[in-house]
């Protein structure tokens, strides 16, 4: 017998409800201990029902973060996924501080002291304060925006009017073209589209030099340092590339950003060296990243006056087109590539600053699409 069934991403989800049982019940005996009678319930009782709830809470949280590490998820649950961590941390402190403090009065023979002991029992409603915190935003997380379930598959899905979905996608197609036909008219053509929040993306076509010049700027190196050129690739679309021996190019985009997750789709698989995807760049020397080297070694860290803090390292492929993605969010730092995480470090909370990429080493670097989103 497996022990998580085929139907659940991790354990988590079959545990997580056991500490927030046991710690409740705690509380509410607790009370209940005033009015009964002591042959009925005592303080011994009491210890058990918060003892079991710190246990049950120590293994729930790193069940926790293995969940995190598991799943794939979007912008919009970032911020949530960063409050849900920061809020089990503060809970699974509080529940096992809780129940050696509860066990040391009790030990000291100070239990039988009711002030004391009426005190305490007050304090245990501190933690049903964070539970509630943790809980809430796990839970938002579940069902408002369906991390971790599993879609169902529909026997019989819902037909399409063909002449209706041809009559929209013909209007979309058309508002599209007058867009572009207006901005091309306006000698605005660009594939970078920012949007009035702070947000990007920015789809590589034939221009993208002209893009890379007016959206971004050189720390180290220059286009003409790189050779960078818009090719075509197999597929007819375009992208950017970056050859040559020795390379050590450092572009980062003019607006600075606290918290946020950009997304590359790029390929190293002709590289002997080193990507490194930057955020938070102060300058040259000081700025966070995710690297990724064609050994496939992947680290993730912080250059504080150029030298390298590291936070965590794994591994992944590097012999085709790879999809990164690098969040970072107050003192959490991800980094997924093709949408499995494969570090995820902690560190103190950096300065705003710009988002870009360095590269080292000698061969090409293929630079497919790019975007960002503020968190």
């Amino acid at each position: 017998m497996e022990l998580i069934p085929e139907w659940a991403p991790n354990i988590h989800p079959m545990i997580v409800h056991f500490p927030i049982a046991l710690f409740i019940m705690a509380i509410i005996m607790d009370v209940a201990g005033y009015f009964l009678p002591e042959s009925w319930w005592d303080e011994k009782k009491n210890l058990i029902l918060y003892s079991l709830s710190g246990i049950a809470g120590i293994g729930t949280y790193f069940s926790g973060k293995e969940a995190a590490d598991s799943v794939f998820i979007e912008a919009e649950t970032q911020n949530l996924l960063t409050a849900h961590a920061d809020w089990a941390e503060y809970t699974v402190w509080f529940m096992g501080l809780y129940a050696l403090l509860r066990i040391g009065v009790y030990f000291w023979g100070k239990s039988e002291i009711k002030p004391l002991r009426i005190g305490l029992t007050l304090l245990s409603f501190v933690g049903a304060f964070l539970l509630y915190q943790a809980g809430d935003r796990g839970a938002q997380m579940v069902y408002q925006y369906g991390v971790g379930v599993q879609a169902v598959d529909i026997e019989n899905p819902e037909q399409h009017d063909h002449e209706t979905d041809h009559d929209e996608g013909m209007s979309e197609h058309s508002e599209t073209s007058q867009e572009s036909h207006d901005d091309s008219s306006m000698g605005n053509s660009t594939a970078f589209k920012a949007t009035e929040n702070g947000n990007w993306e920015w789809n590589i076509d034939k221009n993208a030099i002209a893009d890379l010049k007016n959206n971004f700027h050189w720390l180290t190196g220059s286009l003409e340092e790189v050779n960078a050129e818009a090719v075509q690739t197999t597929n007819g679309s375009y992208a950017l590339s970056f050859s040559g021996n020795n390379l050590n190019g450092f572009f980062v985009g003019h607006e600075s950003y606290e918290t946020t997750q950009v997304d590359y789709y790029l390929d190293i698989s002709a590289l002997e060296g080193m990507v490194m995807l930057t955020n938070n760049v102060q300058d040259e020397s000081n700025f966070d990243f995710v690297s990724v080297a064609s050994d496939g070694t992947v680290k993730q860290g912080r250059m504080v006056n150029g030298k390298e803090e590291l936070f965590e390292e794994g591994t992944t492929d590097v012999s085709k087109s790879m999809f990164v993605r690098v969040v970072g969010n107050g003192t959490h730092f991800r980094g997924y590539v093709d949408k499995e995480m494969v570090v995820h470090g902690h560190g103190d909370a950096p300065k705003a600053g710009g988002v870009g990429i360095k590269i080292m080493g000698d061969g090409t670097v293929v630079l497919e699409k790019m975007s960002l989103i503020k968190l």
